[in-house]
C-alpha cells in the first residue's frame, strides 16, 4: 500500500487570463494587480505544501470571439 510523501511538493500553474478577469470582477481591478508568486507561496503554505515552481501562462484574446460580452 501507497503512503502519503511527508512533505508534498506542488506545481502552481496560472491562468493569466482568467485570474485577470476573477480579479476583475471581484476587486475591480481595470488592470493586472496582483503578485503571483505571493498567491502561490499562500496557498501552498496555508496547505503545508512545498512549492517548487510556479508557471505562468497568458495569451491575447481574440477580440471577435466574445464581442456579446461587452
Amino acid at each position: 500500500m501507497n503512503s502519503e510523501p511527508p512533505f508534498k511538493r506542488a506545481v502552481v500553474f496560472v491562468d493569466g487570463q482568467n485570474l485577470f478577469h476573477a480579479a476583475r470582477e471581484a476587486f475591480g481591478y481595470t488592470y493586472p494587480n496582483y503578485d503571483v508568486s505571493a498567491l502561490a507561496k499562500q496557498v501552498c503554505t496555508n496547505q503545508g505544501w512545498q512549492l517548487v515552481q510556479v508557471r505562468f501562462y497568458t495569451g491575447i484574446p481574440d477580440p471577435d470571439v466574445h464581442k456579446d460580452r461587452r
